[in-house]
């Protein structure tokens, strides 16, 4: 671990909002994070004029008050502000950077990353890679901030240093790590090096229903129709297939291009019964009906 004062914290951060990598999770279209803004900027300004207008509370006592509104305001879901009180909270403290900023930092980087400023959530988890070692949940989750802000081989050159520190396979972000450097082997136009990851993945005991889903996707993209439907299936019995509303959608294409146009239609009906009207869905099931 390298010793930094707090000052020196500054040189690592920039802040410019890079607009979100589309996460192509479905065969009908992208999909990309919203950012949340707003209501926390009173809470911060209060506890920020109490920080300051509170006699003889001092430096040490600023710098919780700011962490304790930045918490409010991530909970909030006002991530500017939350980052905006993280930064007045490092600022408060003086000499080395100790357990305090290292707690502020990780909260700093999680609302930078959910405000989908992928860049400066990167950049705070280099910090925090540089002062508190290489720990695998800072390379998974530098990983997923990585691939958001476009540096694809980042995010896979992250994903594989954290697997191998990973040992026991169990460190806070692993998936969302895998899904995001598989997302990016995608992009890059290698689906077979990201589906050698995901099987992988999946013989260490990972499983959810996007990992699936971005296995049916893979199979797609080699034009395996029925080795897609199949893993959309299987992502549909997973416990948090309601989480990947896509999942009906692209089984209903694999089967269409199987030539299974009933089970197609009655598909494609399931998801806009339970997702409500979707344009392009409503143009295939039109579609079906004629096959």
């Amino acid at each position: 671990m390298e010793a930094l004062e707090n000052n020196d914290i500054d040189r690592f951060v920039n802040y410019p909002f890079d607009e979100p990598m589309a996460n192509q999770t479905s065969l009908k279209g992208d999909n990309s994070m919203r950012r949340k803004t707003g209501y926390a900027a009173a809470v911060l300004g209060l506890a920020m004029a109490v920080a300051i207008g509170t006699g003889g509370c001092g430096k040490k006592d600023d710098k919780y008050s700011y962490r304790a509104a930045g918490i409010e305001a991530l909970n909030q879901g006002s991530y500017d502000s939350a980052v905006e009180a993280f930064d007045q909270a490092i600022s408060s403290s003086k000499g080395l950077v100790g357990k305090f900023d290292v707690d502020v930092l990780k909260y700093r980087a999680e609302a930078e990353y959910l405000a989908g400023d992928y860049s400066s959530a990167s950049d705070t988890y280099d910090i925090l890679i540089k002062v508190d070692g290489e720990r695998p949940e800072y390379l998974n989750m530098r990983s997923v901030s990585r691939a958001g802000a476009g540096d694809l081989k980042g995010a896979i050159e992250d994903y594989k240093q954290s697997a191998e520190l990973d040992k026991d396979k169990k460190a806070p972000g692993r998936l969302k790590a895998l899904l995001a450097a598989g997302a990016a082997m995608e992009k890059a136009g290698t689906a077979s090096d990201a589906m050698s990851l995901y099987e992988e993945a999946l013989k260490d005991g990972e499983q959810s229903a996007e990992l699936y889903n971005r296995m049916g996707l893979c199979r797609i993209a080699a034009e395996d129709w029925t080795g897609a439907a199949e893993y959309f299936k299987k992502g549909l019995l997973e416990p948090d297939s309601s989480q990947v509303p896509e999942l009906l959608f692209n089984q209903a294409v694999a089967e269409e291009h199987k030539g299974e146009f009933k089970t197609a239609l009655d598909l494609m009906q399931q998801y806009v019964s339970a997702h409500g009207p979707d344009e392009e869905a409503e143009r295939e099931i039109t579609f079906l009906k004629t096959r």
